[in-house]
C-alpha cells in the first residue's frame, strides 16, 4: 500500500539524522498521501478540506498552506473522526483533560504500530539503545492501583518498554494519599551496578510535589551513576500557578538526585498526535524529528509567524492513519530558533511558552445550574485579601485616602444615609424630569459620552425620557407613582390609604460585561427615593462615572415650580471599587445595605451571595441566563420578510457583543418555508454585516479570537460557516438541534426544527429570553409553553436587549420600597 509504504520510509529513518532539505520532500509526500486517504475515506474532513478551497489530489503548495485543523475539533467530534470501518478501531485514546472535555482520537493498528515505533525511536536518541533502571515516581500499576493511577497508567506502560527493571517510588496510605519511599528507592539504587545509569521517570506536577519540595525540605538527596536522566512529561499549568518555573524545577531536580541540569528532559507530546515526543535536548530546545514538522501561527490572523517571534503551534505529521489528526493546530504557545543545534541533531528547534488561556467568560452565558441562596456561607471562599477603595465618583464629604478601606467605606455610607431624609422629600415628577435632562445630552452622545454609543447608550436615552419613566413608575408603583410622595387612597377606598417607602441604602454590585444595564437599576432606585452605592467591575474603563457626569450642573423645574439639582442628586450616589477577594471590605457594604443587587455571572453573584447581610435585606439577582430565538417559517413568506428578520436578528446578536444575559446565541428555524434555514443564513451574514458598521463592535482579546477561530473551524466539519474576513461576526449552521454554549463576540449558531415547539426542550431556569419571530395564535401558544418551563420574556426579534419591566421576572421598583398603610382596614 502506497501510503504506508510513504509514511515507513521516513519512520525507517533516524529521527534527527536528515537535514531541513532532505526531510523537506520525503516528508510532504508522505504528509500529503496520508491526507490524501483521509480525504477519500473521511466525509466529515472532505468537507472540511472543501470549505477551505482545500484538495490534497492538487495542491502543490508548502506545508503551511495545508489546512489545520483546531484542537478543538477532536474535543466535540471525538469518535465520529476516524477514516477507517468501525470493525477496524482498536482502541480509543482520550486526553487527560485537566482543562475542559477530553480530546478523544480512534486508533488502528496501522496507527497504533506507527505510534510505538517513532516513540522508541525518540526516546533511544536521548537515552541511549540499551534498557537501564527506571525509578518510576508513581504508584505499582497492581489492579487495586489501576483507578488511582487513571490517564497516566497508559503512558507509564509505554516507557517501561525502555526499562530492565523498575522500582515504583509512591506507596499507597490508607487515605489515598501517596507518600515517596525513601529507604526503598535508596535501597534499589544501592544493589544497582554503579556504572549503570538510571532513569528517574515521572509526570512533571507529581515529581515535584511528591518529591523534589518535600525532600529537598528534609535535606534527603540520592547519589545517581554518572550518566543518569530524568524525564517527565505533562503539563506545566499547576507548577506555572505556583510560580515553579522550567530553571528552578531543574535546578531541585539536579540537587536531589545528583544529575546535570541538562539530563532532566521534559518532554512534550499531545493525545491528537500520539506517540510523537519532544524531549529537551541539552542545548534547551525542543527537535521536530524526521517524523513532525511545526509552524508557529499568529494567534488573531491565523498567519505564519516569522520565525524567532512566539505565537500559537501547529504540528503536522503523517503517522495518524485512522484519525485526520495530520495537521493540528494547538493551544500552546511556543516559538521557532532558526540557528542550528550545537549538539548537531536536525529538525526544527522550538520551545513551548505555556498554553494560550481559555477564553473568559464575558457575559451572563456562565450559568449556575441551580439557584442561589444567599445565605452568608463562607465554606469554600478563597482565602481574603486586603485591597484598597478606589473612589470613582463621589460628591458628598472629603474622604481621607490615607486611612483604611474600611474606615473610608464606613464613612461614605454614613454620609450616604444622611441624604435619605433630603432624597425622601424630593417629589418622583422632579426627579423623573431631572432624569429626563441627563436622558437629552445621552441622546447627544458628545465628547467621552460617544464613546459609549456602542454600549447601549442610545438605548438607555430613549428609556430614561420622563414619558417612559411615568409608565415604568406606575407600573412598578401599584398603578400609582405618586404613592411614593405620600398616602393615596387604596382602590379609591376613603377609609384606608396606601403609601409607599423608600428602602434605604441600596448597594449595587455591577458587572464588567454590560456596564449600562446597572443604570437601569439605579435610576428605579433613585426613583424610589433610595441612596446608593455601586461597586463598579474591574473592567468598567470609566463608564459609569461618566454617565453619572451627566448630571453636574442639571436642573429641573416642575410646572408647580419645584427645582432640584443635579449635583444635590449626586450626593446620594458613591461608585466605588475594591477587589472581589476583599471579604472585609465587601462584608461591610453587603451589612449596610437594606437592598443588595448583584448582576453578572457565576463568580460576580457567588461573591455577594456569600456575604452576610441584615436578615430583612432585599435581595435581587440579574443574571447568570442565556437566551435564544425561534422563527416560524410563517414569518419567513418572502425574501423581503426575511431579510426584515435577518437585520433584527443581527441587531439582538450585535449589542453588547452578546455578552448581555438577553443576548441570543442559538437561532432555531423551522423549516418548509418560502426561505429555508440555511438562505436565511446568507441573509443572516449579510445583516450581520450591514450591522457591524451601525454598531461598532468593542475590543476583542486573543483567546476570544482564538476561541471565535475553533468554532469556525468545528462547523467546517459538521456544518457551514458565514463570516467576516476578520473575527468581527460569525453565522454557523449544522443539522443538529442541541442548544450550543455560547461562544460570544457575535457568533450565532443556526439550527433547522420541524416545528418551533421542539425548542421548549432546551429550556430551563437557565434560559431568560426567547426572541420569537412568529404570528398570531402559534405565537401565542408558544409563549404560554416557554413562560411555564421558566422562560422570563418572549420579546419580538431586534428588541431582545431593550430593558424593559418586568425584566428577570421583577418588577424592580416594587422590591425597592416598603409599603404602609393608614386608616382601615377595609374588612
Amino acid at each position: 500500500m502506497k501510503t504506508k509504504t510513504l509514511t515507513d520510509n521516513l519512520i525507517n529513518t533516524s529521527p534527527y539524522e536528515l537535514d531541513k532539505g532532505h526531510k523537506k520532500q520525503l516528508f510532504l509526500e508522505a504528509l500529503l498521501d496520508e491526507i490524501k486517504f483521509h480525504y477519500n475515506n473521511n466525509e466529515q474532513y472532505k468537507r472540511f478540506c472543501n470549505n477551505k478551497d482545500f484538495n490534497p489530489h492538487n495542491f502543490v503548495g508548502d506545508l503551511d498552506q495545508i489546512p489545520p485543523i483546531a484542537v478543538s475539533v477532536f474535543k466535540d467530534l471525538g469518535k465520529e473522526l476516524k477514516s477507517i470501518p468501525d470493525n477496524e478501531v482498536k482502541l480509543s485514546l482520550q486526553s487527560s483533560a485537566t482543562s475542559g472535555i477530553p480530546s478523544t482520537v480512534v486508533l488502528d493498528k496501522i496507527t497504533a504500530k506507527r505510534q510505538g515505533k517513532v516513540m522508541v525511536k525518540v526516546i533511544k536518541d536521548f537515552i541511549g539503545a540499551e534498557r537501564k533502571p527506571f525509578i518510576v515516581v508513581d504508584v505499582s500499576p497492581k489492579p487495586e492501583n489501576i483507578k488511582f493511577l487513571g490517564a497516566r497508567y497508559a503512558a507509564i506502560g509505554g516507557y517501561l518498554n525502555f526499562a530492565s527493571e523498575v522500582n515504583y517510588a509512591l506507596d499507597t496510605k490508607s487515605d489515598n494519599s501517596v507518600a515517596f519511599n525513601v529507604d526503598k528507592t535508596k535501597t534499589f539504587i544501592e544493589k544497582l551496578d554503579k556504572e549503570t545509569p538510571i532513569v528517574v521517570f515521572g509526570f512533571t506536577y507529581m515529581l515535584y510535589a511528591q518529591v523534589v519540595k518535600p525532600l529537598l525540605d528534609k535535606g534527603i538527596t540520592f547519589n545517581l551513576p554518572q550518566g543518569s536522566k530524568i524525564i517527565h512529561i505533562g503539563g506545566w499549568k499547576k507548577l506555572e500557578s505556583e510560580k515553579i518555573g522550567k530553571d528552578q524545577f531543574n535546578e531541585a531536580m539536579s540537587q536531589l538526585f545528583a544529575v546535570k541540569k541538562e539530563h532532566v528532559i521534559d518532554i512534550y507530546g499531545f493525545t491528537e498526535q500520539m506517540g510523537l515526543n519532544y524531549p529537551d535536548c541539552e542545548c534547551g530546545w525542543k527537535h521536530t524529528p524526521v517524523y513532525s514538522e511545526v509552524i508557529v501561527r499568529n494567534p488573531e490572523t491565523r498567519e505564519v509567524m516569522p520565525q524567532g517571534e512566539e505565537g500559537v503551534l501547529e504540528f503536522l505529521s503523517p503517522i495518524p492513519h485512522s484519525y485526520p489528526g495530520n495537521v493540528v493546530l494547538t493551544d500552546d504557545m511556543g516559538v521557532v530558533n532558526p540557528e542550528p543545534c550545537p549538539n548537531g541533531r536536525n529538525g526544527t528547534r522550538f520551545k513551548i511558552l505555556g498554553r494560550l488561556k481559555k477564553a473568559e467568560v464575558r457575559g451572563c452565558g456562565d450559568i449556575l445550574g441551580s439557584k442561589l441562596k444567599f445565605s452568608g456561607d463562607t465554606e469554600g471562599q478563597e482565602e481574603s485579601i486586603k485591597s484598597d477603595l478606589e473612589l470613582h465618583y463621589w460628591k458628598g464629604q472629603r474622604i481621607d485616602a490615607t486611612q483604611s478601606a474600611e474606615i473610608q467605606l464606613t464613612k461614605i455610607i454614613t454620609n450616604l444615609n444622611s441624604k435619605k431624609e433630603w432624597l425622601r422629600n424630593q417629589p418622583i415628577d422632579a426627579l423623573i424630569g431631572l432624569i429626563g435632562e441627563a436622558s437629552k445630552v445621552w441622546m447627544m452622545a458628545e465628547g467621552d459620552l460617544s464613546t459609549m454609543k456602542e454600549k447601549g447608550l442610545s438605548f438607555l436615552a430613549n428609556w430614561a425620557k420622563p414619558i417612559h419613566l411615568n409608565r415604568i413608575a406606575t407600573i412598578g408603583l401599584r398603578n400609582n407613582r405618586q404613592h411614593i410622595d405620600g398616602f393615596i387612597p387604596l382602590n379609591e377606598s376613603r377609609k384606608q390609604f396606601l403609601k409607599a417607602n423608600q428602602k434605604g441604602l441600596v448597594c449595587h454590585w455591577l458587572a464588567g460585561n454590560v456596564q449600562v444595564l446597572g443604570m437601569f437599576a439605579l435610576l428605579q432606585s433613585i426613583m424610589t427615593k433610595n441612596v446608593n452605592l455601586l461597586k463598579i467591575s474591574s473592567k468598567d474603563g470609566g463608564v459609569f462615572a461618566g454617565l453619572l457626569k451627566t448630571f453636574e450642573g442639571l436642573s429641573y423645574t416642575t410646572k408647580g415650580g419645584y427645582t432640584i439639582k443635579g449635583d444635590d442628586l449626586l450626593e446620594t450616589i458613591a461608585v466605588v471599587y475594591f477587589s472581589h477577594k476583599d471579604r472585609q471590605i465587601g462584608e461591610l457594604m453587603s451589612k449596610s445595605a437594606n437592598v443588595r443587587i448583584a448582576w453578572g455571572g457565576r463568580e460576580a453573584v457567588e461573591t455577594v451571595a456569600n456575604y452576610p447581610s441584615m436578615y430583612d435585606t432585599e435581595d435581587i439577582i440579574f443574571g447568570p441566563k442565556i437566551s435564544f430565538s425561534v422563527i416560524s417559517q410563517e414569518v419567513l413568506s418572502t425574501e423581503r420578510k426575511a431579510k426584515k428578520i435577518a437585520r433584527k436578528v443581527a441587531v439582538d446578536s450585535s449589542v453588547f457583543d452578546q455578552t448581555g444575559c438577553a443576548s441570543p446565541h442559538n437561532l432555531y428555524i423551522e423549516k418548509g418555508g418560502v426561505i429555508s434555514p440555511r438562505v436565511f443564513c446568507e441573509l443572516l451574514a449579510q445583516g450581520m454585516e450591514k450591522t457591524a458598521v451601525q454598531i461598532p463592535k468593542g475590543e476583542t482579546s486573543v483567546e476570544q479570537i482564538s476561541a471565535i477561530h475553533s468554532v469556525r473551524g468545528l462547523y467546517d466539519f459538521k456544518g457551514e460557516v458565514w463570516a467576516s474576513e476578520d473575527t468581527t461576526w460569525t453565522v454557523v449552521y449544522a443539522e443538529d438541534k442541541n442548544l450550543k454554549a455560547p461562544v460570544y463576540s457575535r457568533v450565532i449558531m443556526v439550527h433547522p426544527v420541524d416545528h418551533i415547539d421542539e425548542t421548549l426542550e432546551h429550556i430551563d431556569d437557565n434560559i431568560q429570553t426567547i426572541g420569537l419571530a412568529a404570528i398570531g395564535e402559534k405565537a401565542l401558544n408558544f409563549a404560554e409553553k416557554a413562560v411555564d418551563k421558566g422562560v422570563m420574556r418572549c420579546p419580538e426579534m431586534g428588541r431582545m436587549l431593550n430593558f424593559e419591566s418586568p425584566w428577570d421576572g421583577i418588577f424592580l421598583m416594587e422590591r425597592m420600597v416598603r409599603w404602609s398603610t393608614f386608616g382601615g382596614p377595609l374588612i
